[in-house]
Protein backbone atom coordinates (compact mmCIF):
# COMPACT_ATOMS: atom_id res chain seq x y z
CA UNK A 1 0.00 0.00 0.00
CA UNK A 2 1.06 3.74 -0.23
CA UNK A 3 -0.19 6.86 0.43
CA UNK A 4 -1.04 9.40 -2.99
CA UNK A 5 -1.96 12.40 -2.36
CA UNK A 6 -3.20 12.11 1.79
CA UNK A 7 -5.20 9.05 -0.23
CA UNK A 8 -4.54 5.60 0.68
CA UNK A 9 -4.05 3.30 -2.58
CA UNK A 10 -3.73 -0.93 -2.73
CA UNK A 11 -0.59 -0.49 -5.11
CA UNK A 12 -0.58 -4.49 -5.10
CA UNK A 13 -2.04 -5.04 -1.54
CA UNK A 14 -3.94 -8.27 -1.45
CA UNK A 15 -6.28 -6.26 0.72
CA UNK A 16 -8.68 -3.75 -1.71
CA UNK A 17 -9.37 0.38 -0.78
CA UNK A 18 -12.06 2.33 -1.44
CA UNK A 19 -12.60 5.62 -1.07
CA UNK A 20 -16.25 6.73 0.43
CA UNK A 21 -16.55 9.98 1.86
CA UNK A 22 -17.63 11.22 5.08
CA UNK A 23 -19.14 15.05 5.58
CA UNK A 24 -18.21 14.48 9.18
CA UNK A 25 -14.73 16.49 9.17
CA UNK A 26 -12.51 19.61 10.09
CA UNK A 27 -9.67 21.95 8.87
CA UNK A 28 -6.65 20.45 7.62
CA UNK A 29 -4.11 19.25 9.43
CA UNK A 30 -0.56 17.67 9.87
CA UNK A 31 -0.92 14.18 11.31
CA UNK A 32 1.61 13.49 13.82
CA UNK A 33 -0.14 10.72 15.95
CA UNK A 34 -1.97 7.36 14.77
CA UNK A 35 -5.16 6.76 16.93
CA UNK A 36 -6.33 2.85 17.14
CA UNK A 37 -10.17 2.35 17.74
CA UNK A 38 -12.84 -0.10 17.49
CA UNK A 39 -15.88 0.32 16.22
CA UNK A 40 -18.01 -1.04 18.56
CA UNK A 41 -20.38 -2.10 15.63
CA UNK A 42 -21.90 -5.25 14.29
CA UNK A 43 -19.99 -5.21 10.63
CA UNK A 44 -17.72 -2.79 9.06
CA UNK A 45 -20.52 -1.60 6.25
CA UNK A 46 -22.76 -0.50 9.60
CA UNK A 47 -20.02 1.72 10.62
CA UNK A 48 -19.09 3.15 7.50
CA UNK A 49 -22.44 4.06 7.10
CA UNK A 50 -23.01 5.57 10.76
CA UNK A 51 -19.78 8.19 9.96
CA UNK A 52 -21.35 9.04 6.72
CA UNK A 53 -24.50 10.19 8.59
CA UNK A 54 -24.08 14.11 9.55
CA UNK A 55 -26.20 13.00 12.75
CA UNK A 56 -23.29 11.01 14.26
CA UNK A 57 -20.91 14.06 14.22
CA UNK A 58 -18.30 11.40 14.32
CA UNK A 59 -15.94 9.99 11.47
CA UNK A 60 -12.87 8.25 10.91
CA UNK A 61 -10.32 8.23 8.52
CA UNK A 62 -10.27 4.49 8.31
CA UNK A 63 -12.32 1.58 8.45
CA UNK A 64 -10.78 -1.90 8.16
CA UNK A 65 -12.77 -4.99 7.94
CA UNK A 66 -12.71 -7.82 9.86
CA UNK A 67 -13.93 -10.55 7.85
CA UNK A 68 -11.90 -9.66 4.80
CA UNK A 69 -8.85 -7.21 5.77
CA UNK A 70 -10.91 -4.61 3.13
CA UNK A 71 -10.13 -0.75 4.05
CA UNK A 72 -12.26 1.83 3.71
CA UNK A 73 -11.21 5.33 3.63
CA UNK A 74 -13.71 8.17 4.54
CA UNK A 75 -11.59 11.20 5.09
CA UNK A 76 -8.34 12.79 3.72
CA UNK A 77 -5.53 12.10 5.86
CA UNK A 78 -4.71 15.83 6.01
CA UNK A 79 -8.15 16.96 7.13
CA UNK A 80 -9.22 16.51 10.66
CA UNK A 81 -11.57 13.16 11.46
CA UNK A 82 -14.01 13.72 14.26
CA UNK A 83 -12.69 9.99 15.95
CA UNK A 84 -11.04 11.20 19.20
CA UNK A 85 -13.34 13.48 20.92
CA UNK A 86 -12.64 15.05 24.42
CA UNK A 87 -8.77 13.84 24.47
CA UNK A 88 -5.34 14.51 25.76
CA UNK A 89 -1.70 13.39 25.26
CA UNK A 90 1.05 14.54 27.12
CA UNK A 91 0.64 18.51 26.54
CA UNK A 92 -1.75 17.94 23.34
CA UNK A 93 -5.12 18.86 23.65
CA UNK A 94 -7.63 17.68 21.07
CA UNK A 95 -5.65 14.80 19.41
CA UNK A 96 -8.34 15.23 16.56
CA UNK A 97 -6.76 18.15 15.11
CA UNK A 98 -3.22 16.26 15.09
CA UNK A 99 -4.10 12.10 14.27
CA UNK A 100 -5.10 9.97 11.88
CA UNK A 101 -7.88 7.21 13.34
CA UNK A 102 -8.06 4.25 12.30
CA UNK A 103 -11.68 1.99 13.51
CA UNK A 104 -11.24 -1.50 13.36
CA UNK A 105 -14.19 -3.26 12.79
CA UNK A 106 -14.84 -5.72 16.22
CA UNK A 107 -17.56 -5.78 18.75
CA UNK A 108 -15.65 -4.39 21.83
CA UNK A 109 -16.11 -5.75 24.98
CA UNK A 110 -18.51 -8.51 25.20
CA UNK A 111 -20.88 -9.75 28.32
CA UNK A 112 -20.49 -13.65 29.16
CA UNK A 113 -24.18 -15.28 29.17
CA UNK A 114 -24.21 -18.95 30.40
CA UNK A 115 -21.96 -20.16 27.41
CA UNK A 116 -22.37 -17.19 24.86
CA UNK A 117 -20.74 -13.88 25.08
CA UNK A 118 -23.11 -11.12 24.00
CA UNK A 119 -22.27 -7.63 22.72
CA UNK A 120 -23.99 -4.35 23.67
CA UNK A 121 -26.04 -4.86 20.42
CA UNK A 122 -27.19 -8.68 21.73
CA UNK A 123 -25.01 -10.56 19.01
CA UNK A 124 -23.83 -13.86 20.30
CA UNK A 125 -19.85 -14.64 19.76
CA UNK A 126 -18.21 -17.96 19.47
CA UNK A 127 -15.66 -18.95 22.27
CA UNK A 128 -12.93 -19.14 20.14
CA UNK A 129 -13.77 -15.58 18.97
CA UNK A 130 -13.11 -13.92 22.60
CA UNK A 131 -10.07 -12.69 24.47
CA UNK A 132 -10.18 -12.87 28.13
CA UNK A 133 -8.56 -10.52 30.23
CA UNK A 134 -8.50 -9.67 33.88
CA UNK A 135 -9.91 -6.19 35.39
CA UNK A 136 -7.99 -4.12 37.79
CA UNK A 137 -10.10 -5.92 40.08
CA UNK A 138 -9.03 -9.34 39.34
CA UNK A 139 -12.62 -9.46 37.43
CA UNK A 140 -12.56 -11.37 34.34
CA UNK A 141 -13.86 -9.17 31.46
CA UNK A 142 -14.03 -10.74 27.59
CA UNK A 143 -13.26 -8.87 24.42
CA UNK A 144 -13.80 -9.61 20.58
CA UNK A 145 -10.75 -11.27 18.89
CA UNK A 146 -9.22 -9.15 16.08
CA UNK A 147 -8.94 -11.26 12.76
CA UNK A 148 -5.67 -12.24 11.16
CA UNK A 149 -6.76 -10.65 8.10
CA UNK A 150 -7.41 -7.95 10.03
CA UNK A 151 -4.45 -7.57 11.63
CA UNK A 152 -3.01 -8.05 8.36
CA UNK A 153 -4.08 -5.57 6.97
CA UNK A 154 -3.69 -3.21 9.22
CA UNK A 155 -0.35 -3.15 9.43
CA UNK A 156 0.62 -2.71 5.56
CA UNK A 157 -1.74 0.50 6.34
CA UNK A 158 -0.13 1.69 9.20
CA UNK A 159 3.42 0.81 7.36
CA UNK A 160 2.19 2.84 4.90
CA UNK A 161 1.27 6.05 6.80
CA UNK A 162 4.23 6.03 8.64
CA UNK A 163 6.76 5.98 5.90
CA UNK A 164 4.59 8.81 4.71
CA UNK A 165 3.71 11.06 7.61
CA UNK A 166 6.38 9.90 10.60
CA UNK A 167 4.11 9.54 13.40
CA UNK A 168 5.50 10.87 16.99
CA UNK A 169 3.52 8.49 18.93
CA UNK A 170 0.75 5.25 18.15
CA UNK A 171 -1.73 5.14 20.43
CA UNK A 172 -5.07 3.75 21.27
CA UNK A 173 -8.48 5.80 21.94
CA UNK A 174 -7.92 4.51 25.98
CA UNK A 175 -4.72 6.10 25.81
CA UNK A 176 -5.51 10.05 25.17
CA UNK A 177 -9.27 9.65 26.68
CA UNK A 178 -8.38 7.30 29.96
CA UNK A 179 -11.34 6.67 31.86
CA UNK A 180 -13.86 7.42 29.18
CA UNK A 181 -13.03 4.78 26.44
CA UNK A 182 -11.48 1.25 26.64
CA UNK A 183 -10.94 0.80 22.74
CA UNK A 184 -8.94 -0.96 21.35
CA UNK A 185 -9.03 -2.46 24.56
CA UNK A 186 -6.56 -6.01 25.84
CA UNK A 187 -7.15 -7.75 22.75
CA UNK A 188 -5.13 -5.47 20.55
CA UNK A 189 -1.40 -6.07 21.05
CA UNK A 190 -0.52 -2.77 20.88
CA UNK A 191 2.85 -3.37 22.71
CA UNK A 192 4.06 -5.46 19.14
CA UNK A 193 2.04 -3.28 16.42
CA UNK A 194 3.60 -0.16 17.92
CA UNK A 195 7.24 -1.38 17.68
CA UNK A 196 6.90 -3.18 13.99
CA UNK A 197 5.85 0.16 12.97
CA UNK A 198 7.59 2.64 14.70
CA UNK A 199 10.55 0.63 16.23
CA UNK A 200 9.38 0.85 19.70
CA UNK A 201 7.21 -0.46 22.12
Amino acid sequence: MKVVNHRLQADGSAFKVKFDASPNKGATMTPKYLIIHFTAGGSAASSVNWFKNPAAKASAHLVIDRNNGEVTQMVDFNTVAWHAGKSKWKTVNGLNSCSIGIELDNAGQLTRSGSQYLAWFKTAYPADDVFTSTDAKGNATYWHEYSEQQMASLLEVASALHAQYNFTEILGHSDIAPGRKTDPGPAFPMGSFRSRIIGRA
